[in-house]
């Protein structure tokens, strides 16, 4: 259905493949606007829960294709930027949540837009970076404002300003990935996440997912009062009472989001 991807669901889980391989996975206009119409597809898809998002064993996904934008100016880059940043929102607004399963290269808006999901998870193998600056230009697709909030400010000059690419580990210590597992393991391990948030209550996930993202711009007076409107909301849902219910009865919950 789709040129650059393959599109999947296992039981309440989607998975999305980048599938460029012979460009190292690194995208292009049509690639991003494929992209937005998976992420439509999944978004006003009830049946799915959780979603993936991955490369193949050698690499994630390098970043803009390079060879589409050399002789790009100033208006035709910034059209190509723009529709980077709607599908980056659109991925990191999604009211599900979100695994990034780096196996290999992620660089530039590769790497970017694995810092757009809510999890990632990396395998040994990985090596992640934002080379942009050895270019003359620098990550912007989200890299100068996202990258900070991950790993601060001083990690994310430096990984900015040298264009160093790092390895699993080094990224795992600098909390640019929350888990690092062997090659082997890297898809039962993201399945199994992704299996475990797809029985998450939705509502709740949703909220969470909105809250934790206001927290970044609101003062935490405010927040916490955003916080605890949400909070109450939930109590009116049946989710909640299940919730209770399942745990008073000693059983596991049967969430269907609502």
């Amino acid at each position: 259905m789709w040129k650059y991807f393959l599109y999947s669901k296992q039981e309440a889980v989607a998975v999305v493949q980048f599938n460029r391989p012979d460009a190292l996975n690194a995208f292009n206009l049509e690639m991003l606007d494929e992209m937005d119409e998976i992420l439509e597809k999944i978004a006003s898809d009830d049946e799915v829960r959780a979603v993936v998002l991955k490369g193949n064993e050698q690499v994630f996904s390098c970043g803009g294709d390079v060879r589409d934008f050399v002789d790009y100016g100033p208006l035709e880059v910034r059209k190509y930027i723009e529709r980077a940043h709607e599908v980056g929102y659109k991925l990191f607004g999604l009211a599900k949540p979100t695994i990034a399963s780096i196996a290999g290269f992620a660089l530039g808006g590769g790497c970017e837009m694995a810092m757009t999901c809510d999890l990632r998870i990396a395998a040994d193998n990985a090596k992640l970076g934002f080379p942009e600056i050895n270019l003359g230009i620098f990550p912007a697709a989200g890299g100068t404002q996202r990258l900070a909030r991950l790993v601060g400010c001083a990690r994310a000059r430096e990984l900015v300003l040298t264009g160093d690419i790092i390895d699993s580990q080094t990224a795992l210590n600098y909390t640019l990935v929350n888990k690092v597992v062997p090659l082997a393991e890297l898809e039962e391990a993201t399945m199994k996440l992704a299996r475990k948030l797809s029985r998450k209550p939705p509502l709740a996930v949703k909220m969470v997912k909105e809250l934790m993202d206001l927290s970044q711009h609101l003062d935490p007076y405010v927040g916490t009062e955003v916080e605890r409107e949400k909070f109450a909301v939930l109590f009116a849902s049946q989710d909640k009472t299940e919730g209770m219910k399942a745990f008073l009865e000693g059983r596991k919950p049967n969430f269907i989001g609502r």
